[in-house]
Parts: structure tokens; C-alpha cells; sequence
């Protein structure tokens, strides 16, 4: 029998072929597949957690209040400030694996029930043969805030979850799989993308010391000027009606006679 000659690839047949390729080389990067059920029990698992930790944090200052003694101080800041404040860090594009690039494009920040949520969106995209781009969407809560060594109050993201969707670069029968592929791809790549959001800096002036100015230098009674260190740190950080607000706690060390003091 003669063999038959090789059938020429028409341009679906070809464009076919990509697509499969694609998905061989992604499935291959990925090692595995991502259950979306077992990923929304996951979300919403987490979202839970928070929330019962909210609520269980302002049922506790129904009886003391927000301040209990006079080492406190109380700053808050608009969720609408905050997001700005972030927003201003896009975009930024976080390489992850089998040559895929994610970039961050912005942020929704939403502070009730005693939790400070971010939503952060972007794209995902493989710019090389075969390309292939999706929409991403990070779902996580501020919950890491501190005073740096600069007296400058930061609060960084914990990403909770990601989501992949809308793919584009492959046949709509496929999409299912390419979401699959591409979601597991990007929770490995969980951690270096929630180490690229940067932590917001919270504009509020924490000094370093504290100083009283000399006076009656000139007069039978007089005082010299002095100074002492504070210790500023982030004591509790409560989530509500929109605004995050910050008890700080204060601590003022000893007093001493500034240098050149008479």
C-alpha cells in the first residue's frame, strides 16, 4: 500500500495546533490542575476567619472603649485615602513561571466589620510564542502594620487567594482548561506577588523625642531645656464606618539636659 502524503495545515487546523502546544506547555509548568471548588471553600474560609476575628475585636471594646489609659494616641485614615495611597505603586509586573508576566494595575480598599480588605486586579500575560493573556484579580486584607525604623507607620498586604479569568489567545472550548492551567500557575506564584504590593505608608508624623524649650534664662528662675526619647508602636489597628483607626501606644523615656544647655 502507498502511503498517503501529509494532509498541508490549514490555518484553523494550524492556529489549532498553537493553542494545543499552549496548553501542553503551560500544563507542563504548572504540574497539575486547580480545583475551583476546593479554591472558593478556601476564599471563603479565609474571609470568614477575618471577619469573626473582626467582630470578636470590637465586641472586646464595647466595655473599655478605644482608649484605656493616657500612653494611647488614636489616628485613623479614610479607606479612600488609603487606596490612593496604593494606587499610586501601579503598575507593577511580578514575572512567575513558564515565561508569564502579571502586572498589577490597582486596588479597592474597604474597611468594615473590623477587617481592612484590598481587592487588587491585573493582567496576565505571555508575550512569547505561544502567547496567550487573562485577567487577575488578588483578594487579601491589610494586617501587618508597624513603625519603622524611620517613625513612619506602614501597613502591608496578606494576599488571601488569586483568581484567573476572561483568557484570551485560546478556543472558547478550551477555556476551562487554560483557566485551570494559568490559576495554578499563578498560586505558586502567591508569595512574589504579595512581597511586590508595596506596604502603604501611613501619613501621620510620629517624633522621634520629645523637647521642652528653656525659659527664664534671664530671671531669678530658670529652667533648661530638655528632652526625652519616645517609643512609638502600633498597639491595635480597628477596621470601621470606612476608616482604620490606629491605637498607638506611647512611651516616653527619661528626660535629660540637651547638649549646649547652660
Amino acid at each position: 500500500m502507498n502511503a498517503r502524503p501529509a494532509r498541508p495545515l490549514t490555518p484553523l487546523r494550524r492556529i489549532t495546533s498553537q493553542r494545543a502546544i499552549l496548553l501542553l506547555c503551560l500544563w507542563s509548568a504548572a504540574c497539575g490542575d486547580a480545583d475551583p471548588a476546593r479554591r472558593a471553600r478556601r476564599g471563603e474560609r479565609d474571609q470568614l476567619r477575618r471577619e469573626v476575628a473582626g467582630y470578636r475585636g470590637l465586641e472586646s471594646l464595647a466595655g473599655t472603649g478605644l482608649l484605656t489609659n493616657d500612653r494611647q494616641v488614636l489616628v485613623s485614615i479614610s479607606d479612600t485615602l488609603t487606596r490612593d495611597l496604593l494606587d499610586a505603586s501601579f503598575p507593577i509586573p511580578v514575572p512567575l513561571a513558564a515565561g508569564i508576566t502579571v502586572t498589577l494595575t490597582g486596588a479597592t480598599v474597604t474597611f468594615r466589620g473590623n477587617v481592612a480588605r484590598v481587592d487588587v486586579v491585573g493582567q496576565l500575560r505571555r508575550t512569547r510564542f505561544p502567547s496567550v493573556a487573562a485577567s487577575v484579580a488578588l483578594r487579601g486584607a491589610f494586617d501587618a502594620f508597624a513603625v519603622d525604623s524611620d517613625r513612619v507607620l506602614r501597613a502591608r498586604v496578606t494576599v488571601d487567594d488569586a483568581w484567573v479569568d476572561t483568557p484570551t489567545g485560546v478556543p472558547g472550548l478550551l477555556d476551562p482548561v487554560a483557566i485551570a492551567v494559568l490559576q495554578r500557575i499563578v498560586e505558586r506564584g502567591l508569595p512574589e506577588l504579595a512581597a511586590m504590593i508595596p506596604a502603604v505608608a501611613i501619613p501621620v508624623r510620629l517624633d522621634r523625642e520629645m523637647t521642652l524649650p528653656a525659659f527664664g534664662e534671664s530671671a531669678a528662675l530658670s529652667v533648661a531645656a530638655v528632652r526625652a526619647p519616645l517609643s512609638v508602636t502600633a498597639q491595635r489597628v480597628i477596621a470601621f464606618q470606612n476608616r482604620l483607626w490606629f491605637i498607638l501606644r506611647v512611651e516616653r523615656g527619661e528626660f535629660a539636659a540637651m547638649p549646649g544647655a547652660p
